[in-house]
């Protein structure tokens, strides 16, 4: 303010340079506070984040932050390195996370917009088992090993009541593999994600059942913990309440082959 203050003492040509130079220094700062791009990341899910930068979720991502001239850079890994990838402040965000109180604000920054409703976690298991699953239903696995990938913590959202012997596994086909050499008794993940992954190693499932263990939960855009994450997060709640009222995120997930139940209520 000082520095301001002393602006009327200049002579014409001083107020001139001064005013320059200050709208020069106005532009640099935007400048640097301007974002241009955002690096996302997820595991590959099938239709929702290929690893060609296709995808229902990849498409939303881009119709809420390329209308504001930023560019969206997409990247597939393992949940987990995908995870630790956004946690280090490596990439700018992680698609598909639950929402965690305890590390909001902390290792991470949420939306108030969620950007799906997950499909139900399932079970799958021998169809030898199946009359255990009909007497106790997840109680049927308490003190089995059970497998499910790496990072996905399961066992850690308050669903599952039974104690279980973690087996993490890199892909389901992995998984698959493991219940049929009984290594586990079962396996968790998503059905679109088990049938996939059986078509891709030619497993049959005549001889499995799968079962819902739990249903679906709202999934959220999990930012890196920074002040660039605060501008991001307001423009993501911003446009996805422009894009859920015009129904273009429920258009995207039809065009995908997913109802409006995909997205849920708002």
């Amino acid at each position: 303010m000082a520095f301001l203050a002393g602006y009327s003492r200049f002579p014409g040509r001083g107020k001139a340079a001064l005013l320059a130079l200050l709208l020069c220094l106005s532009s640099a700062c935007a400048a640097r506070e301007s974002i241009e791009e955002i690096t996302v990341v997820c595991e590959e899910w099938a239709g929702f984040t290929n690893s060609d930068g296709s995808g229902a979720y990849w498409e939303i991502v881009r119709a809420i932050y390329e209308p504001e001239g930023i560019k969206v850079k997409s990247k597939t890994m393992p949940w987990k390195r995908a995870e630790e990838f956004v946690r280090s402040k490596a990439g700018d965000a992680l698609v598909g996370a639950y929402f965690d109180p305890s590390q909001d604000n902390a290792e991470f920054q949420y939306p108030k917009w969620h950007i799906s409703v997950e499909d139900p976690v399932v079970v799958i298991f021998k169809k030898s088992r199946l009359p255990l699953w009909s007497a106790e239903g997840m109680q049927f696995l308490a003190g089995k090993r059970v497998a499910w990938i790496r990072g996905y913590n399961f066992d850690k959202e308050g669903w599952l009541n039974a104690p279980v012997e973690v087996f993490e596994i890199s892909t389901v086909v992995q998984g698959l593999r493991l219940l049929e050499i009984d290594r586990v008794a079962g396996l968790l993940d998503y059905s679109i994600n088990i049938r996939a992954a059986a078509a891709q190693a030619e497993i049959q499932l005549d001889d499995y059942s799968m079962q819902v263990a739990n249903p679906g939960k709202k999934l959220y855009v999990k930012f890196s913990n920074t002040s660039r994450s605060k501008k991001l997060i307001k423009i993501f709640d911003s446009r996805m309440s422009e894009l859920a009222a015009n129904g273009t995120i429920t258009a995207i997930y039809r065009r995908w082959g997913y109802d409006a139940n995909k997205f849920g209520r708002y």
